[in-house]
């Protein structure tokens, strides 16, 4: 873990990918490391700390950035990489919505 100072945030990020990809195989699950795969054994989400900030990693949002909300448009930094600095940056509707969307294309990438 790069910083623990974001290990609440990290929590509360995880909380959320585990309610919607609870269909899905977790390979890992550690303090500051989730990372979540399709059943056909591709990636589909990680969350992890970084030194400034939580990142959430989306294969899908890679392939298809058209399912992105608005809302979280601010918090892209890369194709698929989502940024979170504090919990006023995450919006646990807006992630939710992204991550069931993403969810819907698992066979399409």
């Amino acid at each position: 873990m790069k910083n623990d100072s974001f290990l609440f945030l990290w929590d509360m990020i995880s909380r959320i990918v585990r309610g919607c990809a609870k269909d899905l195989v977790v390979t890992v699950d550690e303090p500051g490391d989730l990372r979540v795969e399709t059943k056909r054994g591709r990636p589909f989400v990680s969350v992890r700390i970084q030194r400034d900030h939580v990142g959430v990693y989306l294969l899908a949002l890679y392939y298809h950035p058209d399912v992105l909300p608005k809302s979280l448009f601010e918090r892209k930094s890369g194709k698929g990489t989502l940024r979170f600095r504090n919990k006023r940056d995450v919006s646990i509707e807006d992630l939710s919505n992204l991550i069931n969307k993403c969810l819907a294309l698992i066979d399409l990438y």
